[in-house]
């Protein structure tokens, strides 16, 4: 579960603006892409393929910016995936329940669930992983790829 820096817990609206205020400040506080927008969403818990972004975002324009009062209200109705849903389909490739999976098979889970991710888009993602000489990394560390904050059991 995602948490505060006291160690709270997070809500879904707590980690949807602490997302959007991340990717806003890194574009100089502007409204976000559709790109951006998306990752926001899906940082908050929510799993909607692009089509259902488009859709739940009203897609005018390749160039439409969006803004946190937009994205919340899109966000309205959305089922949210758990993270210990996620967390547990992640154990499935942790052979020796020692809380690491290979890189490899990471790669296996993000092409093969949700949105199909190109290579490039997986290779982008894991670039900022720590994988050791191994290839393996951390469950946990896997989970920063869809949560914001830290998770916990």
């Amino acid at each position: 579960m995602a948490t505060n820096g006291n160690g709270a817990s997070l809500s879904t609206d707590e980690r949807l603006k602490q997302a959007f205020e991340v990717l806003s400040k890194r574009n100089n506080n502007r409204p976000l892409s559709f790109k951006d927008a998306g990752t926001v969403i899906r940082a908050a818990g929510y799993s909607p393929s692009n089509n259902e972004l488009k859709k739940i975002l009203a897609v005018s324009s390749p160039h439409q910016m969006f803004d946190l009062e937009t994205i919340e209200s899109a966000c309205k109705g959305l089922k949210k995936r758990s993270e210990k849903e996620v967390h547990d389909s992640l154990r499935c490739f942790d052979y020796e329940r020692n809380g690491f999976i290979s890189a490899q098979e990471l790669k296996y889970f993000l092409s093969t669930r949700g949105e199909k991710l190109s290579e490039e888009e997986i290779d982008d993602m894991l670039r900022d992983l720590d994988i050791d000489q191994q290839g393996m990394l951390s469950i946990e560390q896997a989970l920063s790829l869809f949560f914001v904050g830290n998770y916990t059991d």
